[in-house]
């Protein structure tokens, strides 16, 4: 579900005309999980529009102390009107629970303009082994019974 809203932000972007906003519009997506190097971790990408080439601004995702998290950038596209995209992998030692906020500023101390903040929630690691055995033992009962009712009708005929 996050992954549709993320392209659908990215495919609606070149479609604003330039120059409407006055000042760049930072706009944060859920966070995205996703398994890398056998770890499942969190990604959330900020897109900001209407940021001028040559502004010297800068783009950068925050925790819900303030601190910067580790991202990269990709740089301002003038075709789209001065858009620029933001990736950070979430840090394992975040928090359980917290706000993420997106910001745009002259530099990582001094934000100008920030997105609202989200509120994410990291689930313990033992909970998505915990739902895919629940899930296997819930298929392996439908599968049993599906086995014994046809076992049933074949000695019916």
């Amino acid at each position: 579900m996050e992954v549709t809203w993320v392209l659908l932000a990215a495919a609606l972007l070149p479609l604003l005309p330039p120059g409407r906003a006055a000042a760049p519009l930072p706009t944060l997506a859920p966070p995205l999980s996703m398994v890398l190097a056998g770890q499942r971790r969190q990604l959330v990408v900020c897109v900001v529009s209407d940021l001028a080439p040559g502004s010297g601004h800068t783009v950068w995702i925050s925790g819900g102390n303030g601190s910067a998290l580790h991202s990269f950038a990709y740089g301002v596209s003038q075709e789209d009107g001065g858009t620029v995209c933001t990736v950070s992998l979430l840090p394992d030692d975040l928090l359980d629970e917290g706000d993420l906020s997106c910001h745009v500023g002259p530099n990582r101390t001094a934000p100008d303009h920030s997105s609202s903040p989200i509120h994410i929630t990291v689930p313990p690691a033992g909970t998505s082994a915990a739902l895919l055995v629940a899930a296997r033992v819930v298929l392996l009962k439908v599968a049993l019974c599906d086995a014994l009712l046809t076992s049933v009708l074949l000695a019916r005929c």
